[in-house]
């Protein structure tokens, strides 16, 4: 079993499941937030995208993806930014992977990855609490698909 390309499939999914969430989140609802604190759901999205860059930069080929705040609302953006920090990451795992190890990061590569994973998925759970706080109309599908890592998204 080739344990890297199986990680990297996973990366791809957890992507594929975050980009599944913003495709059905109503432009309208980027500036929402809970009770008017905290990040707003576009304001989530973007740090997804953000912490992407910073973990690139440190632990991979120095590359700014970050987007700025002003980008929040602009669910193209934050598409395109999701979409282009996702193949950077990836490629930044390609690398790690085959080091074994990473240059200012404990653990090991393993780690960094979940940890990668893990981060994404609270802040996924952050933007589908502020949908159901805020009584936004989104399909149950969409909650269960954030669970559908096969073939079908």
């Amino acid at each position: 079993m080739d344990f890297k390309m199986d990680l990297i499939d996973s990366w791809n999914r957890n992507n594929k499941v975050t980009v599944y969430l913003l495709e059905n989140i109503d432009p309208e609802w980027l500036s929402t937030k809970i009770q008017g604190k905290g990040r707003s759901i576009g304001e989530q999205f973007m740090h997804i995208n953000n912490i992407r860059s910073f973990w690139i930069g440190k632990v991979g080929e120095k590359q700014d993806l970050k987007i700025d705040k002003k980008y929040a609302n602009n669910k193209e953006e934050l598409l395109n930014a999701i979409n282009l920090s996702s193949i950077k990451m990836r490629e930044t795992l390609e690398t790690i992977f085959d080091q074994e190890k990473i240059k200012g990061y404990k653990p090991h590569p393993i780690a960094f990855f979940s940890q990668m994973i893990a981060h994404e998925s609270h802040h996924r759970g952050q933007i589908m609490t502020n949908v159901a706080r805020n009584g936004m109309p989104i399909s149950k599908s969409v909650n269960f698909g954030l669970w559908n890592w096969n073939d079908k998204l």
